[in-house]
């Protein structure tokens, strides 16, 4: 039977990160499974917004922490993430405006160089924008966005080099507990003989840990995204934009297209996540072009190229799940992330493969423990929408 130190479980960004940082910390033998290939799920569908605006300390430190990782993807592992440094926009309306200014002083007392812009400055970054509705911003300019799959597939190649197995095209089929410590791991290849399982699944987590009497509270959300192509006069898109005034995203894409979704604090659609519409909704299509409309009204008449759907791995404060599992020795966790992991998914790494080393983590995680939903400790952020933590 095939042993290992310590099974990760999920080729996302995530999952190939602490993989990765296993390895290189020579903690033993460190196998990754995969369903599919590598990069293959929802982390292939990231929009890939790296930005650092949150409400909570150890998310402010673990994006921050990403985007240095990010800027040295190449160095640290041989391969790019693709990331693009745009700089990033947050749009306010007035009433959102004290939370905005909160959040930028927060990030300041952790050396981060972002500012609050007011409107005459959000014009001189894009004179094209009309901001009748819009009170301020916060403005990232070291800030970006990186490919899902890239990221993915760099962390997993460079695991690899440092010892670890890959076994992708393997489906996980259930997790083995003796005497309340995790024993091995069943998949369609055989047995893996462990002491330790990180288990990031992302939507399939629950159905995973669900036997084991784990009630892990996660829902897959379907979550759209539509690519748009100005007419050619307006030129490129400069920066990452997220506009709460409106409660839409909208990023710069190759062949100055861009992409763009909504920013909801409910859940699309609760879907299964192995059988779901994979295209796009008429009528989301016109609801983002109409945003696209207001904001960029001299590109109002912008051409719908493309768009698709995939799955946020959600939990009912659109907070992540991280960390042990109570009452099942070597059971590690990382899922939930509800449209926000991507950006953290380089620090998370380090932090994971602290954490099941035995190790004090540089950045406590606390905070994201399963149990808080037991304990009634939602995690709430301060922006009306849940998913800018």
């Amino acid at each position: 039977m095939p042993t290992a130190d310590v099974v990760v479980l999920g080729g996302g960004s995530t999952g190939t990160s602490a993989a990765f940082q296993l390895a290189r910390r020579r903690y033993g033998k460190v196998v990754l499974v995969e369903r599919d290939s590598v990069g293959a799920g929802p982390t292939a569908k990231s929009i890939g917004i790296i930005r650092l605006h949150y409400s909570h300390e150890p998310l402010i430190r673990l994006a921050a922490r990403s985007l240095e990782l990010f800027k040295g993807f190449e160095g640290l592992t041989a391969a790019t993430a693709d990331f693009t440094r745009c700089g990033f926009l947050l749009l306010a309306p007035e009433r959102e405006m004290g939370v905005l200014r909160a959040n930028v002083e927060l990030q300041h007392r952790f050396g981060i160089g972002s500012s609050v812009l007011t409107p005459p400055e959000i014009a001189a970054l894009d004179p094209r924008m009309t901001l009748d509705d819009v009170a301020g911003a916060a403005w990232e300019p070291e800030s970006g966005f990186a490919d899902g799959y890239a990221t993915a597939a760099g962390f997993a190649a460079a695991a690899r080099r440092e010892g670890a197995e890959i076994w992708e095209k393997t489906a996980v089929q259930r997790l083995i507990v003796d005497g309340g410590r995790v024993r091995a791991v069943q998949t369609a290849r055989g047995e893996i003989s462990t002491p330790a399982v990180l288990a990031a699944c992302g939507p399939w987590t629950p159905a995973l840990l669900q036997p084991l009497g784990v009630i892990v509270p996660i829902q897959s959300s379907r979550q759209q995204v539509v690519q748009l192509a100005p007419p050619p006069g307006f030129g490129a898109l400069g920066v990452v934009i997220e506009d709460l005034a409106q409660g839409f995203y909208v990023r710069p894409e190759a062949g100055n297209t861009v992409l763009a979704g909504v920013l909801e604090e409910e859940a699309e659609q609760i879907v299964s996540p192995d059988a779901f519409d994979r295209g796009v909704d008429l009528d989301f299509v016109e609801r983002v072009g109409q945003m696209w409309a207001r904001r960029y009204p001299g590109a109002r008449d912008a051409e719908v190229r493309r768009g698709y759907a995939s799955l946020y791995d959600i939990t009912p404060d659109w907070q992540p799940v991280l960390g042990a599992v109570d009452g099942i020795g070597g059971l590690h966790i990382a899922a939930g992330f509800s449209g926000h992991g991507f950006k953290l998914s380089p620090a998370l790494g380090e932090v994971l493969a602290a954490i099941i080393a035995g190790e004090t983590a540089g950045i406590d995680v606390s905070m994201f423990r399963l149990s808080r939903f037991a304990e009634g400790h939602p995690i709430r952020g301060r922006h009306a929408q849940g998913i800018l933590g």
